[in-house]
């Protein structure tokens, strides 16, 4: 498992976050308890996850790779390349994924990384959606085994979030679970 210090500096990345192949090796063997714990960061709104087969470790390594090769790794022209645009710069890694890099207010860990909306192998959902999904995958010991919207609006509850009138197998918590669990 990968943990912040396994990230080199000068980056952050929240691999629970946005790393499929990270949050299923967690979901993997952690427990219900250690699972709504690492809940906390993961915020409501959209959130975007990596689903390639480059490990965040060679992710973020590659990334410092390229800001050295444009000569902008250090804070200070990072800070200025960065800033330049929009405050944030999409970079592309070789396996074609596409990645946000923007500044953040840390000496250390100057360089906030996380995938770009709607590049290739990111998936997107609500982060509401995927503390559900979590959760629930911790609790059901296989994907045939029946999601109902029961035990989803239990879990719901459990981490604090209001009930869902019904799932649709086409939307939202179904389209997520299926989704995320069935290329495992």
């Amino acid at each position: 498992m990968t943990d912040e210090a396994e990230i080199p500096i000068p980056v952050r990345f929240n691999a629970f976050k946005h790393h499929r192949n990270y949050i299923l090796s967690v979901l993997q063997s952690a427990t219900p308890e250690i699972i709504v714990h690492l809940l906390d960061p993961v915020c409501n709104n959209y959130i975007d996850i990596y689903t390639g087969r480059l490990s965040p470790e060679a992710i973020s390594q590659t990334v410092i790779e390229i800001l050295k090769s444009n000569h902008v790794f250090m804070e200070a022209d990072f800070i200025q390349w960065a800033e330049s645009k929009t405050g944030y710069r999409q970079i592309q890694l070789e396996d074609h994924s596409e990645w946000i890099v923007r500044r953040r207010q840390e000496t250390d860990r100057y360089i906030h990384l996380h995938p770009s909306r709607g590049g290739k192998y990111t998936i997107r959902f609500k982060g509401s959606t995927l503390k559900t999904v979590y959760l629930l995958k911790s609790k059901i010991s296989e994907y045939s085994e029946e999601v109902s919207l029961k035990k989803v609006n239990q879990i719901r509850m459990q981490i604090g979030l209001s009930p869902v009138k019904k799932l649709d197998r086409n939307k939202g918590i179904l389209k997520c679970y299926k989704e995320f669990f069935s290329q495992e």
